[in-house]
């Protein structure tokens, strides 16, 4: 996975999954930080997700984990 599919996939969970805007806001920005705190992003991510997660996007997450955390 490159950074650049990195960026899409977590614009993507981020949008899909998260509720509350000023969190999607503050997410969103730092996907766009050149230094991409991929593992905070996830951490963050998880309250919105639990229980919520299709199969695919659970995939998505243990590869984003495995690659960049």
């Amino acid at each position: 996975m490159t950074v650049d599919e990195l960026r899409v996939h977590l614009n993507n969970l981020i949008n899909k999954y998260v509720t509350d805007e000023p969190a999607r806001q503050r997410l969103l920005k730092l996907v766009e930080r050149e230094d991409i705190p991929a593992k905070g992003i996830l951490v963050e991510l998880t309250p919105f997700t639990s229980g919520l997660v299709s199969e695919e996007d659970r995939r998505l997450i243990g590869e984003i984990a495995f690659y960049y955390c």
